[in-house]
């Protein structure tokens, strides 16, 4: 009795088709069986150059931070929660995620009500919790003396001209911990490995705009940008 096409449809997903929602071992299985070899040599070689790199970029871990232990609920944004700030400072200073993202909402709202600044008279204005709550992205005027108060200093790679500016790259950047200030994003980097929720180094042609470190930060391990360290502000 011949199949029918949604038969031949479902036969046809069967063999060739995976989730990444299966068991690593069952993708594996699945993989391993596929007909077009040369496209499972292309997908080994794409995933050991992700995992492994070694042309200078950075490696990345996925790292929440402590945000799934803190008891801190989801934001409900479509976007997904902006507390990129309080994650990347949390996993620099190993600080604990809720003590970092408290710290962050107060000097929010202590710089709502006292700034004078167009965003700040704004947020007054319309309220809500956009304006005062960590997990709606924190400027550089609240993170910044958080950071100096303990013991960080930031190093600015923005004014630099183009062609030498620094990348989001292992080679590029100072070993030790790392808050690095990419645009609309802050991301911890660990001795050159990226520890944040995405892989936000675009495969190393990331610029960043500098980066905060504390005093016994290692020295870079090719090159290091001639500029002065001073809180950049938007």
């Amino acid at each position: 009795m011949a199949l029918s096409n949604a038969e031949k449809q479902r036969r046809w997903q069967k063999r060739n088709l995976l989730s990444l929602t299966w068991d690593a071992r069952e993708i594996i299985r699945k993989l391993a069986t596929m007909d077009d070899q040369i496209k499972l040599a292309q997908i080994v070689a794409g995933l050991n150059a992700r995992l492994k790199p070694t042309d200078g970029r950075c490696r990345w871990v996925k790292d929440d931070g402590g945000r799934r232990r803190s008891d801190i609920a989801r934001s409900g944004s479509a976007d997904g929660t902006g507390d990129c700030v309080a994650r990347a400072i949390a996993i620099a200073t190993r600080k604990p995620y809720r003590e970092v993202h408290d710290a962050l909402t107060v000097a929010k709202v202590r710089d709502v009500a006292a700034g004078s600044d167009a965003w700040a008279r704004r947020a007054r204005r319309k309220g809500g919790v956009h304006a005062f709550h960590a997990d709606h992205g924190v400027s550089d005027a609240v993170y910044g003396p958080y950071l100096e108060g303990l013991g960080w200093r930031f190093t600015s790679t923005k004014e630099l001209p183009r062609g030498r500016g620094v990348h989001l790259r292992a080679d590029e950047l100072p070993g030790g911990r790392l808050i690095v200030r990419l645009p609309r994003h802050l991301s911890a980097v660990i001795d050159g490995v990226i520890h944040d929720t995405l892989d936000c180094s675009d495969e190393g042609r990331c610029r960043i705009q500098g980066y905060w470190t504390v005093k016994n930060c290692k020295r870079p391990r090719k090159r290091a940008p001639q500029v002065g360290a001073l809180v950049v502000e938007d």
